[in-house]
Parts: C-alpha cells; sequence; structure tokens
C-alpha cells in the first residue's frame, strides 16, 4: 500500500507542506509580473495536481531502492522520470491555463503559461525530485520499523528460550551429580560449548543453515544426555544449502518443542529428524517428531512457532509458507521461503 495514500494523517500532513510551495509559485508568478489573479488561478489547480500526480514516484522508490552499488542507473532514472513527469505537468497546466482563457482577467493566463514553459519544467522537475526523496524516507523509516520488530522477536525469543533451556541443563546436572558423576561432568563441558557458540551468534542477525546446525547438534548432545537412548537425532540437509543464510534461532525453538512436546511423553522416546532443502528457488525447512497418539493434541500453535512464524512473516508477508500439524503420530513443522533472499537484502544494504 501507498505509505502515504494509505495512511490520512501522513496524507493530510503531505498536503499541508505544499501549501507553502503554492504560495511560491504565487510569488514566482507575481515576479513575471502576473496579476495576483492569474498567480492563483494556476497555482492553485496546479500544486494540486502536482500533489498527487508526483505520488507515483512511490513506485520509482521501490523499482531502484537505495543502497545498491548500482547508483549511476538509479540517478539516470531517477532525472528521467523527474524530467518526464514535469514535462507532462506542465503541459497540464497548459491545458489548466487554456480552459479559463475567456474568463474576465485571465485572458492573457495562456500566452504567459507559453513563456514560462522552461521555468514550471524546472521547477516540476525539482518538486518530482523532492517528493521522490520524500518516499524514500518514508521507505527508510518502514525499513528501520520492521527490522526493530525483528530484532524485538528475536530479543523476546532469546529471553524465553536461555533460561528455560539453563533450567533444564542445570536440573539434569545437579541430578546426574551424584548418580553419575562422569555424564555430569560430560554434560558441563557440553553446556559450556554450546553457551560459548550461543554468544558467538547471539550479535548475528543472519546466520547460515550450518551455523544453526552446528548450534543445534551442540544443543541436542546436552538434550541427548538427559533422555538418553530415547533421542534420537536424524538430519537431511541438502548440500546445496549450508549457506544459505536464515534468522539466527529459526530452528532452536522448533527443536525444542519437538523434544518437550513430543520425545518427553514417550516412553520409547523417538527420532527427531531436522530436514532442509531448496527447490524451485525455496528453501524448505522440515521439524518432525513423534507424538504421543494418546495424548489430546491442541488447537493453535504454541508460542515458540508463533514467535517464529511471526518473525517470517516480518521478513516475507505472503511470500512464505508456514504450517505445523500432527498426521500419522508424527509432528511437523514445515517452512518455506525464498531462497538467496536474505543475502541479496544483505548486498543491498
Amino acid at each position: 500500500m501507498h505509505p502515504i495514500l494509505g495512511n490520512r494523517a501522513r496524507l493530510g500532513t503531505y498536503l499541508l507542506g505544499w501549501v507553502p510551495i503554492t504560495a511560491i509559485f504565487v510569488f514566482v508568478g507575481l515576479s513575471q509580473r502576473w496579476t495576483l489573479l492569474e498567480s492563483v488561478a494556476l497555482a492553485l489547480p496546479l500544486c494540486l495536481l502536482a500533489a498527487f500526480l508526483f505520488l507515483s514516484s512511490w513506485y520509482l522508490c521501490k523499482a531502484f531502492p537505495l543502497g545498491s552499488r548500482a547508483l549511476g542507473s538509479h540517478a539516470t532514472a531517477w532525472v528521467l522520470a523527474a524530467v518526464v513527469m514535469a514535462n507532462l505537468w506542465t503541459g497540464m497546466g497548459w491545458i489548466l491555463a487554456w480552459a479559463p482563457s475567456r474568463v474576465p482577467g485571465l485572458g492573457g493566463l495562456l500566452p504567459k503559461v507559453l513563456q514560462a514553459v522552461p521555468v514550471l519544467v524546472g521547477m516540476g522537475t525539482l518538486l518530482y525530485l523532492m517528493t521522490l526523496a520524500v518516499h524514500y524516507l518514508l521507505d527508510a523509516v518502514a525499513r528501520s520499523q520492521r527490522s526493530e520488530a525483528k530484532e524485538g522477536e528475536l530479543r523476546a525469543l532469546r529471553a524465553q528460550l536461555n533460561p528455560h533451556f539453563l533450567f533444564n541443563s542445570l536440573n539434569s546436572i545437579s541430578a546426574l551429580t551424584t548418580l553419575d558423576p562422569a555424564r555430569a561432568r560430560s554434560m558441563c563441558i557440553l553446556l559450556s560449548d554450546f553457551l560459548r557458540g550461543s554468544l558467538r551468534l547471539g550479535e548475528k542477525r543472519l546466520v547460515t543453515l550450518a551455523e544453526e546446525v552446528d548450534l543445534l547438534k551442540a544443543y541436542l548432545a546436552i538434550e541427548q544426555i538427559r533422555f538418553g537412548a530415547r533421542l534420537q537425532v536424524a538430519w537431511d540437509i541438502a548440500p546445496d544449502v549450508a549457506q544459505e543464510l536464515i534468522p539466527a534461532l529459526l530452528l532452536q525453538p522448533l527443536v525444542e518443542n519437538a523434544i518437550k512436546h513430543g520425545i518427553a511423553g514417550l516412553t520409547e522416546g523417538g527420532v527427531v529428524r531436522v530436514k532442509a532443502r531448496k527447490e524451485g528457488g525455496a528453501l524448505e525447512l522440515r521439524v518432525e517428531n513423534p507424538v504421543d497418539p494418546d495424548l489430546v493434541v491442541q488447537s493453535g500453535l504454541g508460542l515458540g512457532l508463533r514467535q517464529v512464524r511471526s518473525r517470517l512473516q516480518l521478513r516475507f508477508g505472503t511470500r512464505m509458507h508456514f504450517e505445523a500439524g500432527v498426521a500419522e503420530d508424527v509432528h511437523t513443522v514445515k517452512m518455506v521461503f525464498p531462497a538467496g533472499d536474505f543475502a541479496a537484502n544483505e548486498e543491498s544494504r
């Protein structure tokens, strides 16, 4: 949706900004020895027309985003579009001047406008570029807000995940200290490795799938000490997706849910399967785990799944697909979103 037309308050502010521009037009007309009536008769409709006609610069803003390395071609497109739109606007100004040519006091307006065509084209070019700059500013604000929302989601996820995982791990270490000191020491080492890796990736907004998998393996190694043979892990990661960029801690809450709501409820345990592949320009990630068929499955998504889905929606909108459900006693979470999109976005920054 257009950032100005889709917001009444913003539209009102935008139109209010054209009031001084209209006054400048009247002043320019007076400086060219036009009458006040002639200046006002042309300035009011011409500025109102420009206010809405130049809103089309939003689409140029989206087609040529800032941050791209091709700034030379961008500048050429900006200037060409500005000149074309300024000439179109000037032509409409000629029509506006011709229409009231028989109105008393405005009979001499048309020839004066024809003489002022170069001035109108120049002013129209400048106004178009100014409107384009406003659109770039609004787009930057929107991007910043989306980025802050993403970071907020990630901070909330970390705040929820880390204490929960740490409490479980420390409780298990405490229990193993007397029952199996060797396993307790091993778990302390694994926990230290996991925390070290978590801190290393903690400052990153994006990580490669390979980095996320390495962190998951450290996490699962700790959980396998807790659950023993009841927890098995199967990896099905296609070689061509290892370096794909994904949001940090995207898979972590899904695997934690698979253990908490799947493996932990089964006496015999089961296999958590993590799959990743790329097909048709899209990256598909899956996490599967067995569930107890006798347990009542609640409708809707839990907090962790909702957070993961909302993070993807913030980034991809309708271009992502997220689903979670149980079929044949297996709970599956499936995520599909454009492959390489994060990498392209990073290059454009």
